[in-house]
């Protein structure tokens, strides 16, 4: 998936070009989730840890892919006069 402003947005919009991407936020949600729950051990090996951070950053994709379907739909029904 190519990404651009429009379908990977800042996740903290303002005034500045810089921080943190939608994506990186809400791989770093899943992250967070994770070693809540104990499912990472810190003590991991490399490879289970790349594992899982590419596990978090497939989950931001597909958040993000759900999230632009979502918009669609929506701007489809606005411009027909519809709400849902």
């Amino acid at each position: 998936m190519a990404y651009n402003k429009l379908n990977n947005p800042r996740a903290f919009p303002g005034n500045s070009n810089y921080g943190m991407s939608l994506r990186d936020y809400f791989a770093g949600q899943a992250l967070a989730g994770a070693m809540a729950g104990d499912s990472l051990p810190i003590d991991a090996p490399p490879e289970l840890l790349e594992q899982r951070a590419q596990l978090y950053y497939r989950l931001a994709d597909a958040m993000l892919r759900i999230r632009a379907e979502e918009e669609t739909l929506t701007n489809a029904t606005a411009m027909m006069g519809m709400s849902i």
